[in-house]
């Protein structure tokens, strides 16, 4: 049956999508998150919140829809570097993924601490978890909510239907006022975020203190008025945020700082209500405008697709704010070059770095043993084995792992230590060849 797509079933199928897939959403590779959950991003709103708790006083944070967690931790410790006291409430409509959050080893330290809590919470009929002035965090979140279709060709103005019960689905557009937070727009066919202003109306009438929004996602990309609306479809469905609509739809209730260059593949934006914010504002304009996360991310893509040199590799490590992440899927480039002895005690100063910001949660790329093998490399043994310890704890007993750590331990000089991990890996492994050689030697 065709539907405007704003009330389409697609959207109320994200809750049951996500309670299904669990922490898999992420892990699998299923939904986007490096953007939005990357050290560069959490310090940049760190900067932004601290200044907005330096208009409005004291603040208390809501991830909307945290995902793994990976923002709350780096964002955690960002503000926690800047002396800025705020709770984070880390939130999630599926209470399976907020039971997985609570049992994550570096949020659980967080929330022993009060730094840190968990709730849940539905963006759309939100309930009050604080009191006093909040900073929502709304990444990846807005292109999950309800979209409205719209096209106009010459005078003439359409609303989209849908009928998503057939594949390929069915589309009708049919003559509708053309939405006004659209004026101006020539010919071309439109996605407007109606689900994420309800959000925004429903959390300012639900809390009561100045709000800061921050809010990170994908935007639009132009579509002609013969194309259909373009829906990314991952288990879950999404759509571009036209954060222009946007804008004009939640007018004079909040007002928005934009970036300087709007981007259809991330952007940054911020919605305030309820204060004059003068620091946030200045804030906004020395960093938050800048597309520091976009920027960043495509310099790591011109990286991956040429053959940089190693002054440029560690230029490119000194932007990322210790992303763990970037550095293991450079790591193999680095440990193939020649490094001059300042530029080694650089990139030992970065795995050191990386390696206590690393996030602990399943992925398909084991970080802590490619920082491990690249600490190693370079003979900042004591940091390999840290390393190896924490890809064990998180990968399982590997057997390269459990040799790498080894060897480490010896070239330590402390072969007791080693004997013990050789032994875990011969339990794992009775055959393996090269365990078995190093027990011979040593025995010898």
């Amino acid at each position: 049956m065709l539907t405007r797509l704003a009330e389409s079933e697609l959207w109320t199928r994200q809750k049951a999508v996500y309670e299904a897939l669990g922490m898999r959403a992420w892990s699998d590779g299923v939904v986007p998150w490096r953007a939005t959950t990357c050290p560069l991003l959490a310090d940049v709103e760190a900067g932004l919140v601290a200044a907005f708790a330096e208009d409005v006083g004291p603040v208390t944070l809501v991830d909307v829809g945290a995902g793994t967690g990976r923002l709350a931790f780096h964002l955690a410790r960002a503000l926690a570097a800047r002396d800025v006291p705020a709770h984070i409430i880390l939130t999630d409509v599926a209470p399976s993924n907020l039971e997985a959050l609570a049992r994550q080893p570096q949020l659980a330290q967080l929330a022993a601490t009060n730094r840190v809590s968990f709730a849940t919470f539905d963006a759309l009929a939100p309930t009050r978890l604080a009191r006093g002035p909040v900073v929502l965090l709304a990444h990846y979140l807005f292109d999950t909510l309800p979209h409205a279709a719209h096209r106009r060709r010459g005078d003439e103005t359409f609303e989209g239907l849908v009928d998503v019960a057939v594949e390929p689905w069915r589309w009708s557009f049919e003559p509708a006022p053309f939405p006004t937070c659209l004026r101006g727009r020539g010919d071309g066919t439109f996605l407007v975020p109606v689900g994420a202003a309800r959000a925004l109306e429903a959390w300012r009438s639900r809390f009561d203190g100045p709000l800061l929004v921050l809010a990170a996602d994908k935007g639009v990309e132009p579509r002609s008025a013969d194309e259909l609306p373009l829906l990314a479809r991952h288990g879950s469905t999404s759509a571009g945020v036209d954060f222009e609509a946007l804008a004009a739809l939640v007018e004079p209730t909040y007002r928005a700082l934009a970036p300087q260059q709007p981007s259809h593949v991330f952007a940054l934006f911020a919605f305030v209500s309820g204060a004059t914010t003068p620091s946030l504002e200045q804030a906004w304009r020395a960093r938050g405008s800048r597309g520091e996360v976009l920027s960043l991310l495509e310099a790591f893509e011109r990286l991956l697709g040429s053959e940089p040199d190693v002054s440029t590799l560690l230029a490119f490590l000194e932007r990322t704010a210790g992303d763990p992440d970037l550095l293991a899927q450079l790591a193999g480039r680095l440990r193939a070059a020649t490094l001059d002895e300042a530029q080694a005690r650089t990139l030992v100063r970065h795995l050191a770095t990386a390696g206590d910001r690393h996030f602990v949660f399943p992925q398909q790329l084991d970080v802590p043993f490619e920082l491990a093998i690249t600490a190693h490399h370079l003979g900042a043994l004591e940091l390999a084995c840290a390393l190896y310890t924490l890809s064990l704890r998180e990968s399982g007993a590997h057997p390269s792992t459990l040799l790498n750590l080894a060897l480490a331990h010896e070239a330590l000089g402390r072969r007791a230590q080693a004997k013990e991990v050789i032994e875990v890996l011969l339990a794992h492994t009775p055959d393996h060849p090269r365990a078995l050689a190093l027990l011979e030697q040593w025995a010898g």
